[in-house]
């Protein structure tokens, strides 16, 4: 080797290497790197079932006491043993700290609510997967406690009207219902898992209804008389009124195609 040249060999050796040339892991996140950040309208039971952990639990962290008011803004410790999955739909500190917005809604983020028993989930839909499905069919589960796997593009449903109305929460009336018929009987499309009837808090059902009606392979149902929107999954669009003096009867697509589908993804 050339005498001259043998600094520099040294001084390349020496240098790191270029991190960004580095293969990078996903480490897995703490719970102390997460906050949950309160927002308008927020309840404790709310931001517990966020989290999926006991009120009780989470309460004694924060040193909550009923009855447990909260302030839009606040900054709430986020209890060990929270799943990868729940922490990696919550703002960082660094994107809390950069939300000048007060609070205003992120694209992706849903709010829930199950009319019959209050449940609810809020989370950011963006992060799609199994484990967000799975919440999802908990959610539209059978009175009965029956859980069913729900149509992908169901699921994407909600972050749709979410986004379209500012983040209003989104009450569910109905979801996955067993099939009540003999074994040769077609199966109805909340027997399938590709309907739900639902209401957005605030809006009007026609408003609801009629943006429905723009979304691309959709049946949309206004039920005047049940106070709700009915939305399902098939092949083509279509758009009827329940309570209303004629109504058309939405037509029939292919069921199969629709299935195919939900297990293409």
């Amino acid at each position: 080797m050339n005498l001259r040249c043998l600094p520099l060999a040294l001084a390349l050796l020496a240098a790191p290497l270029n991190p960004a040339a580095q293969p990078r892991s996903r480490a897995p996140l703490s719970a102390r790197d997460r906050v949950y950040v309160v927002r308008p309208g927020d309840t404790i039971r709310r931001i517990a079932a966020v989290l999926e952990v006991p009120v009780r639990d989470f309460a004694a962290l924060n040193n909550l006491r009923a009855p447990f008011l909260l302030t839009v803004g606040r900054r709430l410790r986020v209890p060990e043993g929270v799943s990868q999955e729940v922490l990696r739909t919550l703002p960082t500190r660094e994107e809390v700290s950069s939300d000048d917005d007060g609070g205003a809604h992120r694209p992706g983020r849903v709010n829930l609510v199950r009319a019959r028993d209050a449940v609810e989930l809020s989370t950011n839909f963006t992060a799609t997967g199994p484990a967000l499905r799975a919440r999802v069919e908990r959610m539209l589960q059978a009175r009965t406690g029956a859980v069913h796997m729900i149509h992908p593009r169901l699921v994407r449903v909600f972050p749709t009207l979410s986004d379209r109305f500012g983040g209003r929460r989104i009450t569910v009336l109905s979801g996955y219902r067993p099939h009540r018929g003999g074994r040769d009987e077609p199966r109805n499309r909340h027997a399938l898992g590709y309907a739900v009837d639902l209401r957005v808090e605030g809006v009007a059902l026609r408003a609801v209804w009629e943006y429905c009606r723009t979304l691309p392979n959709l049946g949309c149902g206004l039920s005047t008389r049940g106070n709700f929107v009915h939305v399902d999954v098939r092949t083509g669009s279509a758009a009827w009124m329940i309570g209303a003096r004629d109504e058309p009867t939405p037509p029939e697509d292919d069921l199969r195609e629709v299935a195919d589908e939900a297990r293409a993804e």
